[in-house]
């Protein structure tokens, strides 16, 4: 038998794990047709999704915080799936969360650019992208990955082109190491940086705005 070191086992691992959490994700409950795109990306996208997340960090204290995580997850060897769909309805439901009486006036109506999503986008095939997102995570956790799912991941993923003829999406970022790098992402501000900079962007609202208290 060849001898394989722990580093090897670590990363040959992690990469069949991802593929696993992609089964996962396909294979969740979901609203009927098969609409959803899944990629998976490494340390090298890490890079680019914290250059872009420090582009925008002015707009958006979310993305300055992620942007400084994701540099540290490219230096720690993580992974992640990206999830996502495109806005229109494949249903015809004609349920009217979207803010359309029909599925056919919401298909019909223009895009709205957003850097978060495009819409106006049927409900439905955001909880199935949400649904699938799920799945991976619990497989994540299953195979004894530290895991995370990040909306800053799936904006920043899109914006970088990573993932294609999209309108919104997710994503699932996994980690090998010892710690758990995804639930200490204050330590990139002081508590004072924090009242700071969520007083001016989020005057309206608490420090737990989007999950800003971990």
């Amino acid at each position: 038998m060849t001898i394989i070191n722990s580093d090897e086992l670590l990363r040959g691992g992690l990469d069949r794990a991802v593929e696993l959490m992609a089964i996962a994700a396909n294979t969740a409950l979901m609203f009927g047709k098969k609409k959803l795109k899944i990629v998976a990306i490494g340390p090298e996208e890490f890079e680019d999704l914290s250059g872009f997340c420090e582009g925008i960090a002015g707009l958006s204290p979310l993305a300055d915080r992620d942007g400084r995580s994701f540099a540290d997850l490219a230096k720690e060897d993580a992974r992640a799936l990206v999830i996502g769909a495109k806005r229109k309805s494949v249903y015809n439901f004609d349920c009217g969360a979207c803010g359309y009486a029909t599925c056919e006036e919401l298909n019909k109506a223009d895009t709205v650019e957003g850097i978060v999503a495009n819409g106006p986008c049927c409900h439905f095939a955001v909880y199935d992208m949400h649904m699938a997102a799920m799945a991976a995570a619990a497989m994540a956790w299953r195979l004894g990955l530290h895991c995370r799912v990040f909306q800053t991941l799936g904006t920043a993923a899109t914006a970088c082109e990573f993932i294609s003829d999209v309108d919104f999406c997710i994503g699932v970022a996994v980690s090998y190491q010892q710690t758990d790098p995804f639930f200490d992402r204050h330590k990139y501000w002081t508590p004072e940086e924090w009242q700071e900079r969520f007083a001016a962007d989020f005057p309206s609202f608490t420090r737990r705005f989007i999950g800003a208290v971990e």
